[in-house]
């Protein structure tokens, strides 16, 4: 999520992990979850999106669905002592 966040110029990605071990990142857009794990034989597909000052992946596996999303600030949320001066 904390790279996702920090680049302004992030696209929307898709993460697959196969039935192998393998893992393959593709471009997310026109896809849903389910369809990106029958097309690909994915066990677990993960997509993840930036829309403007929000970062959210959502996670699909064996029919099972997780999201996580964060709301961040151009001026560094992720990464508070940035701001202090602290790095």
């Amino acid at each position: 999520m904390a790279v996702a966040a920090n680049d302004p110029g992030a696209q929307d990605v898709a993460i697959l992990l196969d039935r192998q071990g393998g893992m393959r990142m593709l471009d997310a857009a026109g896809w849903s979850l389910p369809a990106m794990s029958a097309e690909f034989g994915a066990t677990a597909v993960y997509k993840v999106e930036r829309r403007g000052g929000t970062v959210r992946v959502e996670g699909w596996g064996g029919g099972q669905r997780c999201l996580i999303q964060r709301n961040v600030s151009a001026c560094g949320a992720l990464y508070p002592q940035r701001q202090l001066g602290y790095l």
